[in-house]
C-alpha cells in the first residue's frame, strides 16, 4: 500500500515535464527489467512449471484412477 502512495505522489509532482518523463521511463524499464530477470532465473532453474501433467491429472475422472 505504501508503494501505491509513493508512486502516486511521484507522478503528481511533475507528470508532463522532462524529469517526469525520465522518471516514467525509468520506472517502466525497472519493472519490465525485473520481470525479465525473474523469467530468466526461473527458466534457467527449470521452475517455469509449464508441464501438462497436472492438467491431465485433474481431468481424469474418479473411475479412471
Amino acid at each position: 500500500m505504501i508503494y501505491a502512495h509513493l508512486f502516486a505522489s511521484i507522478e503528481a509532482m511533475e507528470a508532463s515535464g522532462f524529469s517526469g518523463g525520465i522518471l516514467h521511463y525509468a520506472l517502466i524499464i525497472a519493472i519490465v527489467g525485473s520481470a525479465f530477470l525473474l523469467f530468466l532465473n526461473f527458466w534457467m532453474r527449470g521452475r517455469l512449471d509449464m508441464d501438462e501433467e497436472p492438467k491431465f491429472q485433474m481431468m481424469q475422472t474418479e473411475e479412471n484412477q
